[in-house]
């Protein structure tokens, strides 16, 4: 039992190393901002978001992500239209798989822009710091003497830049972002020929609008790293209210999640994702659970309309 512990340890050690370098959040249509920079200062309010995702509870060395992130619009008197304006952001991210980890604070900056009467365009780019960390003393190890332990137990800091484009309309939406343009080297970390790769995601999304209060939103994410097969995700919303939403998630590698979104006490927003695992590792894990609570400071009761999907 002990040999197929360890192999599969050793195969989610190279899943992390060569594919899914970067996190991944079922809630990506509520935290969509942790993956494009361009969506900073996209509603005139302070957005304020902090979250918690375990993955595979129960599997020893599973992947642990907590983050808080910040965003909002500036404001300059001489602005031509409230439709051009300028952004700003933060974000903080932790996340711990086995005895590797990342900690990665970037700040965000974004120019949102008109390209037609209804349809506003934004570029943006995050810009920052990542730290490379491995503890050694996680690692057991057959000669407690291997240099490769020495290595592992190091950390070093390198730049991180992501840049993201943005187009969103009151009912649909469409985005694009390449993580870690900065192709890093993780050798003085782990002892191994690893560096980091480009992570493009591509999302899109549309509202089916059926009556004044219940809406379908659907939407898709499409993810690709160098060396690894693409992950498709698939989400399906309904918005039951303009305060409650229920839907469902399909990975093509690894889960199916239900979600749920809940506005309340004015300010304030709890999501929430349970991932059932549906690769093998099902058999030696339990699921996944993502939490995330927001506060902005627009009021939910300003007004019962829908906005873009992935700014609610």
């Amino acid at each position: 039992m002990k040999k197929v512990i360890l192999f599969i340890s050793f195969v989610l050690m190279v899943s992390f190393l060569v594919a899914q370098q970067t996190t991944q959040y079922s809630n990506y249509m509520y935290n969509y901002f942790a993956y494009n920079p361009a969506l900073a200062g996209s509603q005139d309010c302070y957005q304020l978001k902090l979250g918690f995702r375990t993955q595979w509870v129960n599997f020893e060395g599973n992947p642990e992500t907590g983050f808080a992130s910040f965003h909002t619009r500036l404001k300059f008197k001489k602005s031509r239209t409230n439709r051009t304006h300028h952004g700003v952001g933060a974000y903080i991210e932790n996340d711990v798989v086995g005895y590797l980890g990342t900690t990665t604070l970037n700040g965000a900056y974004a120019y949102h822009f008109p390209m037609g009467r209804s349809v506003t365009a934004s570029v943006g780019v995050f810009a920052g710091i990542q730290q490379f960390k491995a503890d050694g003393a996680k690692i057991v190890a057959i000669y407690n003497n291997d240099p490769a332990l020495f290595k592992a137990n190091s950390a070093i800091l390198v730049p991180y830049v992501t840049p993201g484009i943005f187009l969103n309309h009151d009912d649909w939406f469409a985005g694009l972002a390449v993580r870690q343009i900065v192709r890093n080297k993780w050798s003085k970390v782990i002892g191994l020929d690893a560096r980091n790769r480009f992570h493009w995601s591509l999302v899109g999304g549309k509202r089916i609008r059926l009556n004044q209060n219940f809406n379908l939103v659907g939407s898709g994410m499409l993810k690709y790293a160098g060396f690894s097969a693409p992950s498709i995700e698939l989400n399906l919303m309904a918005e039951i209210t303009p305060a409650i939403e229920l839907g469902l998630l399909w990975r093509n590698q690894d889960a199916l999640a239900a979600l749920a979104k809940f506005k309340f006490a004015r300010f304030f927003t709890l999501a929430y994702a349970f991932d059932f695992t549906t690769s093998n590792l099902r058999h030696v894990s339990s699921n996944t659970h993502e939490v995330i609570i927001g506060i902005s400071s627009c009021s939910h009761n300003s007004g019962d309309t829908f906005i873009c999907p992935v700014f609610e």
